[in-house]
C-alpha cells in the first residue's frame, strides 16, 4: 500500500467529505459538470453515516463545505482574500449544521424513508435560510442552479421554483447513497424501492420537461431589444480622465445598434460614469437617444444628497426625454455597497472608504416601466438581484412582462463568477415564464427564453463571451405565462419548514423513547 493510499484509508471521512466537496465544485462552472450533482453527497453521506461521534460528523460537514465553497467560489479571491475565505467560511457553517442534522436522524433512530426525506427537507430548509436572510442572505450556488445548462432538467422549477428541484436532487442523492450501502442493512425488497424512486424522479423531470419545451407556442409578435457590452476595465471605470473615452465607446455602440432597428436598447448597471441627475453629460445621452429615435435604458447613480444615493437604472424615451419612472436597487451587497448593521460594524467604515466601498441607499420598491410599448412593461434587476426569487416574481406579479438584468461582473476577471451568476438569471425565467435579458459590462450579456434557453450572446469573432467589447440585437419572443410557481408554488419553502419542523418534533420523540 502506497503511502497516499494508507492515508486516505486512515483518514477514510476527510476523504469522502472532500471527494463530496470536490465533486459539488465541478457541478458548477467554470467547468460545469452539472450531472455530477446526483451524485455528489454520496461519498458525504458515508463519511456523516459511518461517524462515531457528533464531532466526527461535525468534521465531515466542515471539510465539505470548505472544499466546496472555497473552490467554486474561489473568483472571490479578484476582490478579496479575507473576504473570500470569510465568506467560505460562514457558507461552510450551513454544512456543518447540515452533517449535524443528518447525523442526529441517524441516532434518533429513523427509518430509512424518513431519513431521507429529513435529509432532503433539511438541506432545502438551509438553502432558504442561506439565501433568504436577511441582509446576509445571498441564493448564490444553489443545487438547482447547477442544472441551468439543461433546458429539459429544469422546467418543474415553473412549479416548486429552484429549491424543489434542489430537493429532488438531495432526495436522488439519499437513494443512492442507500443503495450503494451493504445490501445486509436494508430490509429486503427496499433496493428495488430505491431505485424505483430514482427512475421515477428523473423520468417525471425529463417527460415534463421535454412536454414543456415541445408545446411552446410560437409567439404572434417580437420584440427587438439591443444589449450593450462596453468591456469598461474596473480599473479605470471611474477615473475621471477615462470618462470621456467610456461615453464615446457607449454613444459608438448605441449608434451600432441602432442600425438594427430595435425597439429597445440597454446599457449595463453604472455604465454611466457619473450622477445622472447631476452631470451635464447627461445631456450627451439625450441627445443619442434623440439622434437614434430609439428608447434607452440606462445603468447610472442618482444623487440625492452626500448621505443619499443610489444605483440606478434609467429610461429615456426615443426623444431623449428622461422618464419620471426610475428603478433604484433595492437589495445591495453587503461590505461591497454599504456596510450592514452599522452599530456592529461601522468600526469598518475606514477601512471600506480606504478599499473604496461605496455606501449606497436601498431603493424602497420595484418599478415596472411603462412606455411606448404598453402591452409589454418590464422589470429591471440590478447586479445580483436576479438571485432573489421574491423580488424577481413580485416584478412578474405586477405586470412586468419580460425581466431585464443590468449588471457589472468586472470586479472577477476571467472567472466562474459570470456563468454562475447567468444561472440565477435562467431559473427566474422558468420561475416565472417571463424572458430575461442581460446586459453585463464584461459579460454575460445575453437574451433568455422563458423556457430558460439561452437564444443569444454577446461574443466576439473567438467566440468568447467575457471581456469582450459588442453588442447584440435580438427579436425577443413577446409570449409570457403565469406558470404554477407564481401561481403558489412559491410557497413551497414555507411547506418544506413546516413540514422539516413537524418531522424534528417526531424524530425527537423518538428518539426521547428509543
Amino acid at each position: 500500500m502506497s503511502l497516499s493510499q494508507f492515508w486516505i484509508v486512515k483518514h477514510r471521512a476527510v476523504s469522502l467529505s472532500a471527494l463530496s466537496g470536490i465533486l459539488l465544485t465541478l457541478a458548477f462552472p467554470p467547468v460545469g459538470w452539472g450531472f455530477l450533482i446526483w451524485i455528489a453527497f454520496v461519498p458525504f453521506f458515508f463519511a456523516v453515516c459511518e461517524a462515531q461521534r457528533t464531532s466526527q460528523a461535525l468534521k465531515c460537514g466542515a471539510v465539505t463545505g470548505i472544499f466546496f465553497y472555497c473552490f467554486s467560489m474561489h473568483w472571490l479571491t479578484q476582490v478579496s482574500a479575507a473576504g473570500w475565505l470569510l465568506w467560505a467560511v460562514i457558507q461552510t457553517a450551513y454544512f456543518v449544521l447540515f452533517s449535524w442534522l443528518i447525523y442526529f436522524a441517524q441516532k434518533a433512530p429513523a427509518s430509512l424513508p424518513v431519513r431521507i426525506l429529513w435529509t432532503a427537507l433539511a438541506w432545502t430548509v438551509l438553502e432558504i435560510v442561506r439565501a433568504d436572510t436577511p441582509v446576509f442572505g445571498v441564493g448564490w450556488n444553489l443545487l438547482a442552479y447547477s442544472q441551468a445548462q439543461y433546458p429539459v432538467m429544469i422546467q418543474s422549477a415553473n412549479i416548486f421554483g429552484a429549491y424543489g428541484l434542489g430537493f429532488l436532487i438531495v432526495i436522488v442523492n439519499g437513494c443512492l447513497f442507500e443503495l450503494s450501502a451493504p445490501a445486509k442493512k436494508r430490509t429486503k425488497g427496499i433496493g428495488a424501492a430505491l431505485f424505483t424512486v430514482v427512475l421515477l424522479i428523473f423520468v417525471a423531470l425529463l417527460v415534463y420537461g421535454d412536454r414543456i419545451l415541445a408545446e411552446e407556442k410560437a409567439p404572434e409578435e417580437y420584440l427587438r431589444v439591443s444589449v450593450l457590452q462596453g468591456n469598461i476595465p474596473q480599473a479605470v471605470k471611474w477615473e475621471i480622465m477615462a470618462k470621456e473615452q467610456i461615453l464615446a465607446i457607449y454613444e459608438k455602440l448605441t449608434q451600432l445598434a441602432a442600425l438594427d432597428q430595435p425597439d429597445l436598447i440597454i446599457w449595463p448597471e453604472a455604465s454611466f460614469p457619473g450622477y445622472f441627475n447631476r452631470d451635464v453629460q447627461a445631456e450627451r445621452i439625450s441627445r443619442v437617444a434623440k439622434e437614434v429615435r430609439t428608447p434607452l435604458l440606462v445603468g447610472a447613480l442618482h444623487w440625492v444628497s452626500e448621505k443619499e444615493v443610489y444605483n440606478s437604472a434609467y429610461f429615456l424615451d426615443k426623444d431623449g426625454v428622461v422618464s419620471q419612472q426610475r428603478y433604484d436597487k433595492v437589495r445591495l451587497v453587503p461590505f461591497g455597497e454599504y456596510i450592514p448593521l452599522k452599530f456592529i460594524f461601522g468600526w469598518l467604515k475606514p477601512v471600506a472608504d480606504a478599499l473604496g466601498i461605496s455606501d449606497f441607499s436601498a431603493g424602497s420598491d420595484s418599478t415596472v416601466f411603462q412606455w411606448a410599448r404598453e402591452e409589454w412593461p418590464f422589470g429591471v434587476l440590478i447586479c445580483f438581484e436576479d438571485v432573489f426569487m421574491d423580488l424577481a416574481r413580485k416584478m412578474a406579479d405586477r405586470d412586468a412582462k419580460f425581466l431585464v438584468v443590468i449588471t457589472n461582473d468586472a470586479w472577477f476577471g476571467k472567472t466562474g463568477a459570470p456563468y454562475q451568476h447567468l444561472q440565477a438569471s435562467i431559473f427566474r425565467a422558468v420561475e416565472n415564464g417571463v424572458a430575461v435579458v442581460r446586459a453585463a459590462n464584461t459579460g454575460i450579456s445575453t437574451f433568455i427564453s422563458r423556457r430558460g434557453e439561452v437564444l443569444a450572446t454577446v461574443k466576439n469573432g473567438k467566440g468568447e463571451e467575457l471581456f469582450t467589447l459588442g453588442h447584440k440585437t435580438l427579436d425577443l419572443p413577446l409570449i409570457a405565462d403565469r406558470t404554477l410557481y407564481r401561481r403558489g408554488g412559491y410557497f413551497f419553502p414555507h411547506a418544506a419548514i413546516v413540514v422539516f419542523l413537524a418531522l424534528g418534533i417526531f424524530l425527537l420523540r423518538k428518539r426521547a423513547v428509543s
